[in-house]
């Protein structure tokens, strides 16, 4: 959908209504541990997805599956709270956002792990020709002190 500065704004008041008839209006409903993420709305304000998350991805399903067979109630609700010529019919979904982001930092993680275990197998190397380096450095047979400097 399209997100334009009025579909954002009636997004947001169709959001903190449902909210409030979370809260008020729907007593056999039970919600357990999902929030809602967004509201998008369309253009022409007849149609709102909710997207919902929650802890434990199935327990949010079930909510949202559950939410879905009594949308009618909750729009008839909604349609009290708000004021708009049209309430829009709701559809609700599982928002994946939460869900992507834990894969993309379990990747960059398991990246950073791997850069880690590569640098410290390089290092021995480098730790030995540095040391090689030093031997040369001693065995050349030049003092480098200033005491034993003649000038």
């Amino acid at each position: 959908m399209k997100k334009t500065r009025r579909t954002s704004r009636v997004g947001e008041n169709v959001r903190n209504a449902l909210v409030e008839v979370f809260r008020h209006d729907l007593k056999g409903i039970d919600l357990g541990l999902t929030s809602m993420t967004e509201v998008e709305v369309s253009p022409d304000l007849h149609y709102a997805r909710v997207y919902m998350s929650g802890l434990n991805e199935d327990e949010a399903r079930k909510t949202i599956d559950t939410l879905q067979e009594a949308r009618g109630r909750i729009r008839h609700a909604l349609g009290q709270r708000i004021h708009l010529r049209y309430t829009p019919e709701l559809d609700f979904r599982y928002d994946e956002t939460t869900m992507k982001a834990s894969r993309i930092e379990s990747i960059l993680y398991d990246i950073s792990q791997q850069e880690k275990q590569r640098l410290q197998e390089e290092q021995p190397d480098d730790a030995e020709s540095e040391s090689e380096d030093d031997e040369t450095d001693e065995t050349d047979g030049t003092d480098e002190t200033d005491e034993n400097r003649t000038e």
